[in-house]
């Protein structure tokens, strides 16, 4: 019969929770993003009644510049607003997920690092070059990953960054 080592069963149990973790911010993410849209979609809909209701009720052409004021401004802030509150709901969720793969990859390597000292250890003689072949290809695999995170934060950053130019623009136009 073959068993199973404690560390290979230690690394399963861990990927389990792992995965529940993931299912789990899974469902509250897509939760939040469907409060969000039904918030924004009643607010448009509210919006267009109004709207609609007020252009029936209309006697006389109106000038140009008070449909602007009534209608066209608020709409621009509203879609400036909805915009940029989908952004930092994204930004947000983006993050909390990169730090739980962070977290993830930091509990495996850990995992599979102490297994391999063991294997080390209790292996044949010159499995010492391989299993620091291993672990090079493991601290080599950690840096790409470290520096494509960085990446990401700064495209994050950049992005941020062009979504608030953005809002001022939108602000000094609707002025």
């Amino acid at each position: 019969m073959i068993q199973v080592p404690e560390q290979v069963s230690a690394i399963a149990k861990a990927q389990v929770d792992s995965a529940i973790k993931f299912a789990t911010f899974g469902i509250e993410s897509t939760e939040k993003f469907v409060e969000f849209q039904m918030k924004y979609a009643k607010v448009a809909f509210g919006d267009a009644v109004k709207s609609a209701k007020s252009v029936v009720e209309l006697k006389e052409p109106t000038p140009l510049a008070e449909v602007k004021a009534t209608f066209v401004d608020p709409t621009v802030e509203k879609m400036t607003a909805y915009g940029k509150g989908l952004y930092e709901l994204s930004s947000t969720t983006q993050s909390q997920f990169a730090k739980l793969i962070e977290e993830q990859i930091g509990a495996v390597n850990k995992q599979v690092l102490s297994m391999l000292d063991t294997a080390a250890k209790n292996g044949p003689a010159g499995t010492e070059l391989a299993v620091s072949a291993l672990k090079s290809a493991i601290v080599a695999a950690n840096t790409a990953y470290d520096n494509i995170a960085k990446a990401t934060k700064q495209a994050a950053g950049m992005a941020e960054a062009n979504l608030a130019t953005l809002t001022e623009g939108n602000k000094k136009k609707a002025a």
